[in-house]
């Protein structure tokens, strides 16, 4: 039974990474459309830079997550959690550029 090992995978930092990438980027653009929201749609130019802003924080967060996806030493639910987040993020933006 020498090859039986019962280590437990741990939490990469790159996953932490991604996972708090997404975060900041939905926390934005909840803010956006918040502040959106209460002026009656007269954001200023800083808002749509901001959106901009967050959404390329997106595509790095997406990248970094894809590009540290092959440490299978680690766990990978919170990297796959980012990145779905991330695409979310960039998915919105998106389709708010095309209103």
């Amino acid at each position: 039974m020498s090859g039986v090992t019962f280590s437990q995978k741990r939490v990469s930092k790159n996953a932490v990474i991604t996972l708090a990438i997404g975060i900041i980027s939905v926390l934005g653009f909840i803010i956006l459309f918040l502040l959106a929201a209460f002026s009656g749609g007269d954001l200023p130019l800083a808002g749509g830079l901001v959106g901009a802003l967050l959404m390329l924080l997106s595509v790095f967060g997406v990248l970094w997550g894809l590009l540290s996806y092959d440490d299978i030493r680690t766990v990978q639910r919170f990297k796959i959690s980012g990145i779905l987040i991330n695409v979310f993020v960039i998915i919105i933006g998106i389709s708010l550029l095309m209103l």
